[in-house]
């Protein structure tokens, strides 16, 4: 059997590799996503003074050991923006960010509020579990202009689409999540 190379294999491939005790294909994993990771915890934290490569790498520790601790399924680049999007609001909640600014640190100790944070966590992880549920393309759609910064024009070069085709699937998925998140 011949293997195939992991630049090759899906995201849900790589996470079941990995979940079997294989390394490597976290390794893919980190390449395939660590740079669209730390432009978006640099735009998280911009002017803050926190550093996006280290919520990032404390995003990807987090990850190792959440894929190994659980089988059931999940979305593996939602999954990891919420984990790094969740450490960049730790950072900016920590008592460190009161260096930088006392306007924002009142606002940080005003925020701090635990249940507020299981809320706002457990809020993520629905929007999560419903953009996993999106067709693909209007998934991959939303993730790359939302979460990734894609301009429609390059979020249509990288689907092979057109701009207005784009545009429309952006829409219905917005409208399909904010629906399913108000139903629920």
């Amino acid at each position: 059997m011949i293997a195939l190379p992991l630049t090759s294999l899906s995201d849900d491939d790589l996470v079941a590799r990995f979940r079997a005790g294989d390394d490597a294909p976290f390794d893919e994993i980190d390449r395939r996503y660590r740079s669209q990771l730390i432009a978006f915890a640099r735009r998280m934290l911009n002017g803050t003074g926190h550093d996006a490569d280290d919520v990032v790498q404390d995003a990807f520790i987090r990850a190792y050991r959440g894929l190994r601790v659980t089988e059931r399924p999940i979305a593996l680049r939602p999954w990891l923006y919420m984990i790094a999007r969740n450490r960049a609001l730790d950072e900016l909640r920590s008592p460190q960010a009161a260096a930088y600014d006392d306007d924002f640190a009142l606002h940080a100790l005003a925020s701090a509020d635990a249940g507020q944070r299981v809320q706002e966590r457990d809020e993520m992880r629905r929007l999560v579990a419903e953009i996993a549920r999106l067709p693909e393309r209007q998934r991959m759609a939303l993730v790359m202009r939302e979460f990734d910064g894609c301009s429609h024009i390059e979020t249509a070069r990288r689907l092979q689409t057109t701009v207005p085709a784009t545009k429309s699937l952006i829409i219905r998925a917005r409208s399909n999540l904010g629906a399913a998140v108000h139903a629920a």
